[in-house]
């Protein structure tokens, strides 16, 4: 029987492939989308859309009837390497922040008991980390050898011009008007963070709708007192 996973590991809804700006990423997000490969390795800095893209995946496995299971381990605190037990009755698992894990003997061990039950199942792994395979400071050589075992993108970030136009159509799709000029306000006044800039957005989008003003300049800086 799958294991009931916390709910603050769960998948936000408003992450998926349709709010992803593809920038320099066409191939590694085509073949994520295929859904083809039994492993896939990404990583790529901060901002490069890593949990954007493993949350999206497993969007899609729940579209196609599948039972995904997202696991992020940079902000969760107390989780113990046993959690990953009977993970392999998922279709789809996707490990995030793998650089957390590294070089801790018993997540190794737990991550690689997961790998090849997963296999023998006929079950999918994405697994997104900071770096890539070898410059992880893996204990188990055995593991590092299967994160080996399949794909590996790197994740670009955006450059501006595409920060941009994840500002305008996000805000778009929520119902909200952005002018490219207010677009540059805010690149050039918050982080460019692409986590964060979602954020910033459905907070305009909240702040809009309580106080029913359009986005302009001048109500972006009383909202967000820039």
């Amino acid at each position: 029987m799958p294991i009931q996973l916390p709910l603050s590991l769960s998948i936000r809804p408003s992450v998926d492939f349709s709010t992803f700006i593809c920038g320099r990423n066409g191939e590694a997000i085509s073949r994520l989308r295929s859904g083809a490969d039994p492993f896939i390795y990404v990583w790529g800095t901060s901002g490069s859309g890593k949990s954007h893209l493993l949350q999206a995946c497993c969007h899609q496995s729940q579209q196609e009837q599948g039972q995904p299971a997202y696991l992020p381990f940079k902000s969760e605190h107390g989780l113990q390497p046993a959690m990953l037990e009977g993970l392999e009755a998922f279709s789809l698992v996707c490990l995030d922040d793998l650089e957390v894990l590294a070089g801790k003997q018993d997540w190794e061990l737990a991550i690689f008991n997961l790998y090849n039950q997963l296999r023998e199942a006929g079950a999918k792994l994405i697994v997104a980390c900071d770096r890539p395979p070898a410059k992880l400071p893996l204990q188990l050589a055995d593991l590092g050898s299967r994160l080996t075992w399949g794909p590996c993108y790197q994740l670009f970030p955006l450059n501006d011009e595409e920060r941009l136009e994840l500002l305008i159509s996000s805000a778009e799709r929520r119902g909200m008007s952005m002018s490219a000029e207010i677009a540059s306000f805010l690149l050039q006044r918050t982080p460019r963070d692409i986590h964060f800039l979602i954020l910033l957005i459905e907070r305009l989008d909240q702040a809009s709708l309580a106080a029913q003003r359009r986005l302009t300049i001048p109500f972006v800086r009383e909202i967000l007192k820039l």
